[in-house]
């Protein structure tokens, strides 16, 4: 192996090493991983020590980004699927409808106007910046509601809600980036495009060979492990095969890769026995410290920091604003839909609590490449960084903060019984 090769291992293995022994000590300190290890990128690349550059691993660093976030978001919805409990689906019906029929052409809106305003992008690059910046990051969401300090903090249905949200609204994110991608491409057949192939064959497609997929093999797992056929410690063994052999069979057939794998996973966990969810700790660790520590090391090494000062200070603060805004508005104006499911601190935490990361990246360097407009990604990837950066410092005192609240209001309604 050439010395390009070993330096990566040490540089990745060294950051994940180092993160993963002070995890705690850093969630604490309102130091999550990502934060983290977009910072140790950034000082790996060439804007800092200059240490190793992402053209040293690959001829087309885009295309390594885009891939790189298309395996992270495939574990990361597996692990988000499977965080679930049974039954979560019937019991929470009205959220995820809410949330996903409403709420995410809501926010679309809310990011298109705030950037045609206030940042004076042309329409249809706000749009497709908004569409990309959408929908609610899986993979970094998982850091703010999994956890001992989150278990401690946060109540289980904000978790829950938080978690189901960001899986379904992921998969749904490529039928809200391809209109304007298809409106910039191809604006005569766009329409048509968008309605025959993206939702019918890829969308549609996708979410039931999911269905179909993770209903067998949640079937096969129960019988091989009522059969003594695996180990107790398979589990883990079969969720990342899992998750990555439904991604390519769904991207050979031309579907929705990314929505098939969260069905399938969804699907697969109300299949299997009970008991199997208490492994959940184990997914969730080995998906933050495998694949999402060393995808924002990766993006921190190619963050496009010279383009970035060129944008002057109104485009990071319309950006940021997109970001904010989006869901504040959101969740604020569908309060009346869901006051019967969480209180007033709790619409708070999730209207707060819309982090975008690794969907956002695999979008943004999917619309670069098919539209050929190279201020998406510069533009994308300015918007993830100031998300990763506001939300992960704000996660441990919000968190905090929440606590607080929700214990006054048990004592107080205990008090008046």
């Amino acid at each position: 192996m050439g010395i390009e090769t070993n330096l990566t291992l040490a540089l990745f293995g060294g950051v994940v090493l180092l993160l993963s022994l002070f995890s705690s000590a850093f969630q604490r300190m309102s130091l999550p991983g990502p934060v983290l290890a977009l910072v140790s990128g950034v000082l790996i690349g060439p804007f800092a020590l200059d240490l190793l550059r992402i053209e040293d691993l690959a001829q087309d660093p885009r295309m390594l980004l885009e891939e790189g976030a298309r395996l992270t978001l495939a574990v990361g919805l597996a692990g988000v699927a499977l965080r679930l409990p049974h039954g979560y689906w019937r019991r929470n019906l009205r959220w995820v409808l809410v949330i996903i029929g409403l709420g995410m052409p809501l926010m679309l809106v809310v990011a298109t106007g705030v950037l045609t305003v206030a940042a004076g992008a042309p329409f249809l690059l706000a749009l497709l910046v908004g569409a990309i910046i959408t929908p609610t990051d899986p993979v970094v969401s998982t850091p703010i509601v999994t956890g001992s300090l989150a278990e401690e903090r946060i109540p289980e249905r904000v978790r829950h809600n938080i978690s189901s949200e960001s899986g379904v609204n992921d998969g749904l994110g490529y039928l809200f980036v391809m209109l304007p991608v298809l409106l910039i491409t191809a604006p005569d057949a766009a329409w048509r495009d968008l309605l025959g192939t993206v939702l019918l064959r890829e969308v549609l497609g996708g979410a039931a060979f999911g269905a179909l997929a993770g209903y067998c093999l949640g079937k096969l797992f129960t019988m091989a492990r009522r059969r003594s056929l695996m180990e107790e410690s398979a589990y883990l063994g079969f969720l990342v095969p899992l998750a990555l052999a439904v991604l390519g069979v769904a991207k050979l057939m031309g579907t929705n890769d990314l929505l098939a794998v969260f069905v399938a996973a969804a699907v697969f966990g109300q299949v299997i026995p009970q008991r199997d969810e208490a492994q959940e700790d184990k997914v969730e660790d080995a998906v933050n410290r495998l694949f999402l520590l060393p995808i924002f090391v990766l993006f921190g090494m190619a963050l496009p920091i010279e383009e970035w000062l060129a944008l002057g200070w109104s485009v990071p603060l319309a950006l940021l604003a997109a970001v904010l805004l989006r869901r504040l508005i959101t969740i604020w104006s569908l309060r009346p839909l869901i006051r019967g499911l969480h209180t007033r601190p709790e619409t708070f935490f999730l209207s707060w609590f819309g982090p975008i990361g690794v969907s956002a990246l695999f979008y943004a360097t999917m619309a670069e490449r098919l539209t050929g407009d190279e201020r998406v990604f510069v533009l994308v990837s300015l918007a993830i960084t100031l998300s990763v950066v506001v939300h992960g410092l704000t996660t441990a005192p919000l968190s905090a903060w929440l606590e607080r609240r929700w214990n006054r209001n048990t004592h107080e309604t205990r008090s008046t019984h």
